[in-house]
């Protein structure tokens, strides 16, 4: 979207259209959410490295500077991590679990024509001693046979398969990707029931409640 926008900026006719809707963009995508990132980061086809060619590329067709929230999500990431690292770093996972794997070979287009030589680990190991939070460089450093493009993808099926070698990751990306991304279900719960209950309303039964917003959904 970002891209399309940016062609139709000089537009005759479309100009002024592209210039309200980039100042809505930029009011969700000027500040990257931490759960945002931590969900980027933990999956496979993305990792810290694909997200940081994300956020350059929104970066420069919105003109935002995403340097510094890159540093502080990186930041951020390995303090979070040292915590599940201490919480759960001495869980035995059995071996039987264990899947071969293939390096992988395939990466979505943006990624591709964007990669930078670079590894993941260069930018966080900075941020890191080689003793502490060897997992997580492992994974950051790691490529997987994933297919990317697949609609199929099931991304916490992905990590139950890898739990053998990413226990510590696993747990962490269990807690994120149950976190919904959006309050819009629960703000419009609120919003639904405000208008039932009303101060001219406020004596309503819970059962007569439940049956008027059961009748307005």
């Amino acid at each position: 979207m970002t891209e399309l926008l940016n062609s139709f900026r000089e537009d005759e006719h479309l100009g002024a259209a592209v210039v309200v809707m980039e100042t809505k963009l930029k009011k969700y995508w000027a500040n990257i959410p931490l759960l945002y990132a931590l969900s980027a980061i933990i999956d496979p086809r993305v990792k810290l490295s694909g997200l940081e060619i994300f956020l350059e590329f929104i970066g420069i067709n919105l003109s935002i500077d995403y340097s510094e929230q890159i540093t502080d999500i990186q930041t951020k990431l390995f303090e979070i991590f040292r915590i599940y690292e201490t919480r759960f770093g001495n869980i035995d996972i059995p071996q039987s679990t264990r899947p071969e794997t293939k390096p992988n070979q395939t990466s979505w287009s943006l990624l591709k024509r964007r990669k930078k030589d670079k590894s993941a680990s260069t930018s966080s190991g900075q941020r890191s001693s080689p003793s502490s939070c060897t997992e997580l460089i492992r994974y950051l450093e790691a490529q997987f046979d994933v297919v990317e493009d697949k609609e199929e993808f099931d991304l916490l099926l992905w990590w139950k398969t890898y739990t053998y070698r990413y226990p510590v990751l696993s747990h962490l990306a269990r807690d994120v990707l149950s976190i919904p991304v959006s309050t819009v279900s629960s703000e419009q719960a609120f919003s639904t029931s405000g208008r039932i209950i009303e101060p001219r309303r406020s004596c309503l039964s819970p059962e007569m409640v439940e049956v008027l917003t059961c009748l307005r959904d």
